[in-house]
């Protein structure tokens, strides 16, 4: 691989995972995060709705119980969502991935770590092994991460409940 190779598969693999990672890891966070704020409003104005039920006249203690059970349905929904979707999980392994190829990056660029002592050759053949390695071990673990929502589901609805056996 010659310096023109190895600068083409910077610019066009690296930088595009580069890109990918971080740009999904942005999207999880922002889905977490607005799932996770969501909730924590929705669980806050539960508890402020069940005290003022206390405190209104009795013609509006139906309405509030109303807002009371909406509110917490959707504090409930967004937990679920969360378990399903896998946002907070997504995002953790996205950044960490991108992180790690920046860093890997970093270091051939500035013949740092394993690239520090060997040649040209040997240190192109590194960076694209080890990049490639980032890449291969993330599509494992992220199918795993897509997958597991469902099985945990699953598994919950066919495990036995309490004393019942098989």
């Amino acid at each position: 691989m010659e310096q023109t190779d190895t600068y083409e598969y910077l610019k066009n693999r690296v930088d595009d995972q580069l890109k990918y990672f971080d740009s999904n890891a942005m999207k999880n966070q922002k889905y977490y995060r607005w799932l996770k704020r969501t909730a924590i409003a929705c669980n806050i104005l539960t508890t402020m709705t069940i005290a003022l039920a206390f405190t209104v006249p009795d013609d509006y203690k139906v309405f509030m119980g109303i807002v009371a059970l909406v509110l917490s349905t959707i504090v409930l929904a967004t937990y679920q969502w969360e378990e399903f979707e896998n946002y907070g999980a997504k995002w953790e392994k996205f950044r960490l991935v991108a992180e790690q190829l920046k860093s890997e990056k970093f270091m051939f660029v500035n013949k740092a770590g394993v690239y520090l002592e060997t040649d040209e050759e040997e240190k192109k053949r590194l960076l694209v092994e080890r990049v490639e390695g980032i890449i291969r071990g993330t599509d494992i673990t992220y199918f795993s991460l897509m997958v597991e929502p469902g099985r945990r589901i699953e598994k919950r609805l066919r495990q036995p409940t309490g004393g019942e056996n098989g």
